[in-house]
């Protein structure tokens, strides 16, 4: 999902784009992002006009609802628009340099269709005013393709233009764009308890390895029988339980990797704690750990060797959380003259720079201050602050929430209760 600067975001990067491309062929020539006007440029020059914005048919209303009965934000509002570009080439006619310029943009946006993640943040680079855009990040990549428009619609589209002569121009659409709002539905509460014996299906495939589930559990729990439901997401110092099929050999580890660490975290499982259906690994909480590991999702593979022959598995997700493990200044925290709070959260393992941390706290959602290098503390300036009391805090690094809970055995049996030492405050 994208802000309100996507559509802008679009139209700077596509114009590097053109402008990349026509001065291929015309050196010297520049985009120019003007709508077409009765006065023609006097240089070689392609105007990129953003003429019409319409909504995308298939994602415009897969949001829907967005808000309950007595409208409660229930989830957060996305527009889903495709973008219309009118591309007009301008130059010396004698040397053709309008359709010179034609040529070389149409070759690349065929070759290239597709916005990359690169091209979007030298764009932002090169534009402070869209320093806060986040186009780059999102999930839809924006895609272009020429519109096949008739003479009466080229006319008419051109009839809008007053005063403005034709010139060689061709048309582009653009899809598809997703504009998050900035309202934020209030957090969901994880689920503590899932019934009895919710322990999935189990299936067997074929003779190569194969990793079917990833359970997880305190170490408390490991050998208990009914197995207790796996936690919504891994932390160090828990422990996880592979299933799958064709998982026995002479060697096996469990390969982590994430998008955020140059190198996978590879754990070698003991012969002890495996066998061709199950592997336990624990996660240790030490300190190498916490520079090793980082939080936001893993893709987590099995490696099997038998004699000289080295198989993996499929790669399934795994959430691994934060452990938010000290909240400072302590409770209550009081707000400053502008009604705002700073909290100060450390947590385990460390976060990255490049990571997007956020803290939710009542019904608010605010970003982290920026760290220029790896830390296990993270500073967040809640703005007008709400006044609440004992409310839950969770840390969402990468979209992976903290554990807001502990196990605790009084009274029995064993269960799940939120954790005290993860409420906050406010006055």
């Amino acid at each position: 999902m994208s802000n309100a600067l996507a559509i802008a975001t679009v139209t700077r990067t596509l114009s590097q784009v053109v402008r990349t491309a026509v001065q291929s062929v015309v050196p010297g020539s520049d985009v120019l992002t003007t709508r077409p006007d009765a006065t023609a440029p006097a240089d070689a020059r392609v105007r990129l006009f953003l003429y019409q914005i319409s909504p995308n048919a298939a994602l415009r209303n897969s949001d829907l609802p967005t808000r309950a009965a007595n409208g409660t934000l229930t989830s957060r509002p996305t527009a889903a628009i495709d973008l219309h570009y009118l591309l007009t080439f301008y130059g010396n006619e004698t040397e053709l340099e309008p359709q010179r310029m034609l040529g070389a943009a149409v070759r690349d946006l065929h070759a290239q269709p597709v916005l990359l993640r690169q091209m979007i943040q030298d764009a932002i680079a090169a534009a402070p005013f869209l320093s806060l855009s986040n186009l780059a990040d999102a999930v839809e990549q924006i895609k272009f393709t020429p519109l096949s428009l008739s003479l009466e619609e080229l006319s008419k589209l051109w009839s809008v233009f007053f005063q403005a002569p034709y010139a060689l121009s061709v048309a582009y659409v653009g899809t598809v764009i997703l504009i998050e709002s900035d309202e934020t539905a209030p957090g969901a509460l994880p689920v503590l308890r899932r019934g009895e014996d919710d322990r999935g299906v189990e299936t067997q495939l074929g003779p190569f390895p194969f990793l079917q589930a990833i359970h997880v559990s305190v170490p408390e729990d490991t050998a208990r029988r009914p197995r207790l439901p796996s936690l919504p997401a891994a932390q160090l110092g828990t422990v996880l339980t592979f299933t799958g099929s064709n998982l026995g050999g002479d060697a096996v580890s469990v390969q982590f990797d994430h998008t955020r660490l140059p190198i996978a975290n590879v754990l070698v499982v003991p012969a002890t704690a495996r066998s061709a259906t199950q592997l336990t690994c624990p996660l240790v909480d030490d300190a190498a750990a916490q520079t090793n590991w980082a939080p936001g999702l893993y893709a987590v593979s099995v490696v099997v060797q038998r004699a000289d022959e080295v198989r993996a598995t499929n790669q399934v997700p795994l959430a691994f959380a934060a452990r938010v493990t000290g909240i400072a200044p302590p409770n209550p925290v009081a707000r400053d003259a502008n009604g705002d709070a700073t909290l100060t959260i450390t947590c385990s393992p460390q976060v990255r720079p490049a990571q997007r941390a956020m803290l939710l706290v009542g019904d608010r959602e605010v970003v982290a201050q920026a760290h220029p290098t790896d830390t296990a503390t993270l500073q967040f300036v809640i703005r007008n602050a709400p006044a609440v009391t004992a409310a839950i805090l969770r840390v969402r690094v990468d979209g992976v929430d903290s554990l807001p809970f502990k196990r605790v055995d009084l009274p029995p049996p064993p269960h799940m209760t939120f954790d005290d030492a993860q409420r906050v405050t406010i006055t």
